[in-house]
C-alpha cells in the first residue's frame, strides 16, 4: 500500500497527498489547524523585573521545563490579557532561530502569564488531544516537516500560517491512553536502563583506579608474591640500615638524635610493642604480615625532611646562577615522577637529593611522587629517603597506600596538615630485600596490564 492521503477543503475540492507513513485504519491523518482553535503568535513587549503578568520566553524552558519563579514580568492591558494568556494544555512552539520547532506543553501556571511574541502558542479543540500532539511533535517526523517548512529562509523560522499545515496521526482516545501508558512504561524502563548503565559506565571508570589500590594493599600484606624461605632474613637488612645510619653520622651527614630508634616486636600473644627509650608500649598495628616481615617506623629506615620555604625576595621564576628548583606543594606532582615547578632559588633552605620520596604534607595531605632531581622544599613537602639497602619502589609504593590514614592525622583549621611526628612515627612494613624487588616487579607488571585495559 502507498502513503497516499485524499484531503477536502472547504470549497468541496479533493486533493492527494502523500503522507509520511501508513497508520492504521482506525487513525486519521489531520493538519493541525483541523484540531485546533487557535494558531496565533505571542505578546510583544520587554521584560520586567515587576508587572502585572509572567512574561514566558524561548528562554525560559530548559529541559522541558519551566522554572516560573525566574521567569521575568511584563505589563499587558487587560483587554489584552484574555488573548494572551497562557493556560493548560496550551503547547507553546518557538519559531525562529537556533531553537526553531522547540515545544513547551503547559501543564500548570503558578501566576498570570502570557507568551513572549517568538513563541507560537496552539490551543487544540479538545484539550486531552493536547498530549497526544505534543508526543508527536517530538518524534522524527516532526521535524523533518519542520525542515521542509523553514527551508529557503536565511534565518530559520516557522510561521503560524505554515504550521498550520502540519500532518499529524491522529488515534482514537482510547487508543491514545494506551499509547501513553506504554510510553510511561517505556520510559520507566529506558530509565532504569540509563541508570544501570550509567552506574556500569561508572564502575568502568573507577575500576581500574580500585584495581590498582587492591594490588597494592595485597602487595603490602604479603600476599602479591610467594614468600622465598631462601630469602635473607629481614633482620639482616635492618642491621645494614642501622651501619649504614652509623656510617652517615660518622661522616656528619646525620645527627646522634637520628640514630636513636624504636624497636618494634612481636610478643609471644601476637601483640606487638614498641620499644622508645626507657618506655614498652602495645602498638596497634594495621593489618598482620608474614612472620619473617618486621613492622618499623618511617623514621627508623627512612631520613625525614620537613620542607621551609626560602625567603620569597630570592625565589625566581626562571633559573639563575647558583640557583636550585623550589617546590612549595602538590601543584606540581605528576603521576610518578615530581614535574619541574618553574620556580628556582639562590637561599637554600631544605634540600633533597635525588633519589628521594617526596610527600606533600598540607593540603593535600599525602599524596607521593619519586624524585628524579635535586631540589629545594618548601612547608607543603616532605622529603622521604630510605636509607640503603631498602628498597625506594617498594617504600614509594606503600607510601601511596597510607593517604587515607595520613589525612586522618592531619590537623588545622584554615588547612589540613600533618606534623613531623605524625610522618616519623607512621609505621611500615618491611620484608625482605629480595622479596620487596618481587613485589615492586609484580606490582608494575599488573600496573601496565591495567594501562592496556584502558586503552
Amino acid at each position: 500500500m502507498d502513503n497516499l492521503h485524499y484531503e477536502k477543503f472547504a470549497d468541496g475540492t479533493v486533493k492527494q497527498v502523500d503522507v509520511p507513513f501508513e497508520i492504521p485504519e482506525s487513525w486519521e491523518w489531520v493538519r493541525l489547524s483541523t484540531i485546533s482553535s487557535k494558531i496565533h503568535y505571542g505578546y510583544t513587549a520587554s521584560a520586567k523585573e515587576v508587572g502585572n503578568a509572567k512574561l514566558l520566553r524561548i528562554t525560559d524552558i530548559q529541559n522541558n521545563q519551566v522554572n516560573w519563579e525566574t521567569v521575568p514580568y511584563c505589563d499587558i492591558s487587560l483587554d489584552k490579557l484574555p488573548n494572551m494568556q497562557v493556560v493548560k494544555n496550551d503547547i507553546l512552539i518557538a519559531r525562529t532561530g537556533g531553537t526553531i520547532g522547540k515545544s513547551f506543553l503547559i501543564q500548570n501556571v503558578t501566576e498570570v502569564a502570557v507568551f513572549a511574541s517568538y513563541l507560537i502558542r496552539v490551543q487544540m479543540v479538545v484539550g486531552n488531544v493536547s498530549d497526544f500532539v505534543k508526543t508527536f511533535i517530538e518524534s522524527p517526523n516532526y521535524w523533518v516537516q519542520l525542515q521542509e517548512m523553514s527551508m529557503g529562509t536565511g534565518q530559520p523560522n516557522v510561521n503560524a500560517t505554515n504550521l498550520s499545515t502540519l500532518l499529524i496521526p491522529v488515534a482514537p482516545i482510547a487508543e491514545q491512553e494506551r499509547i501513553f501508558s506504554r510510553i510511561d512504561e517505556l520510559e520507566r524502563n529506558i530509565q532504569q536502563y540509563s541508570d544501570i548503565y550509567q552506574a556500569l559506565e561508572k564502575l568502568n571508570k573507577e575500576f581500574p583506579e580500585k584495581l590498582r589500590k587492591s594490588i597494592l594493599q595485597y602487595a603490602m600484606q604479603g600476599k602479591l608474591v610467594p614468600q622465598n624461605p631462601n630469602d635473607e632474613p629481614v633482620e639482616v637488612l635492618l642491621e645494614k640500615i642501622r651501619q649504614e645510619k652509623q656510617k652517615l653520622y660518622e661522616e656528619g651527614k646525620l645527627k646522634k638524635k637520628d640514630l636513636e630508634e624504636s624497636i618494634i616486636y612481636k610478643g609471644d600473644d601476637n601483640s606487638y610493642y614498641e620499644k622508645s627509650g626507657k618506655f614498652i608500649n602495645l602498638l596497634e598495628v594495621p593489618f598482620t604480615i608474614p612472620n619473617k616481615w618486621s613492622w618499623q617506623t618511617i623514621t627508623n629506615v627512612s631520613a625525614v625532611q620537613m620542607g621551609q620555604s626560602p625567603k620569597g625576595s630570592y625565589v625566581y621564576d626562571c633559573m639563575v646562577d647558583n640557583s636550585v628548583e623550589f617546590h612549595q606543594g602538590k601543584s606540581n606532582f605528576g603521576i610518578n615522577v615530581l614535574e619541574h615547578s618553574g620556580k628556582y632559588t639562590t637561599h637554600i633552605t631544605k634540600f633533597i637529593s635525588a633519589p628521594s620520596i617526596v610527600m606533600s604534607v598540607r593540603a593535600p595531605v599525602g599524596d607521593v611522587n619519586i624524585l628524579s632531581h635535586d631540589i629545594v622544599i618548601g612547608r607543603g613537602i616532605a622529603g622521604i629517603t630510605p636509607y640503603s639497602p631498602l628498597y625506594l619502589k617498594y617504600e614509594y609504593l606503600f607510601l601511596k597506600t597510607q593517604k587515607s590514614v595520613l589525612e586522618a592525622h592531619a590537623t588545622g583549621s584554615t588547612f589540613k596538615a600533618i606534623s613531623s611526628q605524625t610522618l616519623n612515627d607512621a609505621l611500615i612494613p618491611i620484608p625482605p630485600i629480595n622479596e620487596q624487588i618481587r613485589i615492586v616487579s609484580q606490582v608494575e607488571k599488573f600496573y601496565s596490564c591495567i594501562v592496556r585495559l584502558e586503552s
